[in-house]
């Protein structure tokens, strides 16, 4: 069993019911990103659209498949181009418009941020896709608010890629008006998860929070690290979230190369010590958008996350627009698989101190976790309504299987992304947790998961069907 889940991006490439079938075969999260697309009914591939596809999807395959869509946020992106990309040649000139003008020709870059034309300087480095392009300011025509510039390093650019000018911050702050409008549409649709982009202090995910609220929704939200700041506010930021993102794509263009692996690993270590879900994200197995096989160092990189502790690996562009991606979403299945056989050889040791303990679920999850790692149990099972308590027995990096038991499909979904947890609809039709007992034998024994003997840890509450009422264990042999 895979226990690091894996969030693969919808795209143009699995926009058809069959290769998306086969990408959610592996993948525990499909991730929209609200940056491409449209809302617009009209066209064929609009958000909308893409939800009801996944959700159909997942019902088809009898799989809880979440659903993770990512907000625009403030990052400054290139309008669309002609012809969908431009490529770019070293020493090559390029002019970089600033407009409201929605597409361009593939002579110039267009962009809609005016109000940071102001602090762009002759000198300065224009970063374009995470860094893969750099731009060098040559000049700036203030009056056809334009800078011309030189192709320090060229590529392929493709459209809406993120727009950075190295060492400057030159992004608004906050949740814009647009970022609430898709909160409230995401809200009528009922995903699972929202990604929030360059968050830099816990406030940023609050805003968030209250807008859900209004709109009577509780979808969990997810914290992108994006920027250095934001690590000065990390312990805050990740007990205003449900899960925080290291978006290594963006934080490496501040950090530089050398200090990112130390940053990813200090960054999941922290999060799950909040309680929280730990996601890695950028350029996983980037090689895979073109070639059928990813490359040494990506399997690596992969790995590392794993044994860093990772909740879920992150899939891109690999999976959005790339040649392979259920070729991709499988590789990836493989070497999670292979780095989870050394995970628990080398955190075995590890205990983690959780800063407080106010809730009788949160004890009793600790307690369970201590339990199964000094005796031999096979499995955890919790009886659960909101996953609260998965969640806890999901801090423990260990190699024992937690199987939530939840009648509430959002729960189901929700704790797909949890490590090591797989979740089972139980609907609860009896009162007595003697017969639930029965019930979860017969589902563990009869799909040769479990074997007739075994020794599990139980978790439930009673009253039954009570959320966040959690207070028993019990050690059973089924």
């Amino acid at each position: 069993m895979r226990r690091t889940k894996i969030i693969a991006t919808f795209g143009p490439s699995i926009a058809d019911r069959e290769t998306l079938k086969n990408v959610c075969e592996y993948a525990d999260v499909i991730r929209i990103n609200l940056a491409h697309g449209t809302w617009d009914e009209d066209e064929k591939y609009n958000h909308k659209r893409n939800i009801e596809l996944i959700k159909k999807t997942s019902k088809e395959l009898g799989k809880p498949v979440a659903i993770l869509v990512d907000l625009k946020g403030n990052k400054i992106r290139i309008s669309d181009f002609s012809d969908h990309a431009i490529d770019l040649e070293h020493g090559s000139e390029i002019r970089v418009v600033f407009t409201k003008e929605k597409e361009t020709n593939n002579h110039e870059i267009f962009i809609d941020a005016e109000y940071c034309f102001s602090q762009i300087e002759v000198g300065d480095r224009i970063l374009l896709d995470d860094g893969l392009i750099q731009l060098n300011v040559k000049s700036i025509d203030a009056d056809g608010r334009n800078l011309n510039c030189m192709v320090d390093k060229g590529g392929l650019l493709r459209s809406n890629k993120g727009f950075e000018v190295e060492d400057k911050i030159i992004h608004r702050s906050g949740l814009g008006e647009e970022d609430k409008r898709d909160i409230r549409r995401l809200a009528e649709l009922g995903i699972d998860w929202i990604a929030l982009s360059f968050v830099n202090e816990a406030s940023d995910v609050t805003q968030a929070r209250e807008v859900l609220t209004e709109a009577g929704s509780t979808i969990n939200l997810i914290a992108k690290i994006e920027r250095l700041e934001a690590l000065k506010q990390l312990f805050w930021i990740i007990k205003a979230s449900d899960g925080v993102m290291v978006a290594r794509g963006d934080l490496a263009l501040e950090s530089g190369p050398g200090e990112l692996t130390g940053l990813q690993k200090d960054i999941i270590k922290q999060t799950i010590k909040g309680k929280r879900i730990a996601i890695t994200a950028t350029q996983m197995m980037e090689s895979m958008i073109s070639n059928p096989t990813p490359t040494r160092a990506e399997m690596t990189d992969v790995s590392n996350a794993v044994l860093d502790g990772t909740d879920a690996v992150m899939l891109s562009a690999e999976t959005a627009i790339g040649k392979y991606p259920v070729d991709t979403v499988k590789a990836m299945h493989e070497v999670c698989e292979g780095a989870e056989t050394y995970q628990e050889s080398i955190t075995k040791n590890e205990e983690y101190k959780f800063s407080e303990i106010n809730k009788i679920d949160e004890a009793i999850a600790i307690s369970s976790m201590s339990i199964a790692r000094n005796m031999e149990i096979k499995a955890i099972v919790a009886l659960t309504e909101s996953g609260s308590t998965a969640l806890m027995l999901s801090r423990y990096r260990t190699n024992i299987p937690i199987y939530a038991f939840t009648r509430n499909e959002d729960t189901q979904r929700r704790v797909g992304l949890y490590r090591g947890v797989i979740s089972y609809q139980y609907e609860f039709m009896v009162n007595s947790l003697a017969d639930v007992i029965d019930d979860v034998r017969d589902e563990l024994v009869g799909s040769s998961i479990l074997n007739s003997g075994d020794l599990i840890v139980l978790t439930s509450g009673s009253p039954l069907r009570v959320s966040g009422g959690t207070n028993s264990l019990r050690l059973i042999h089924i």
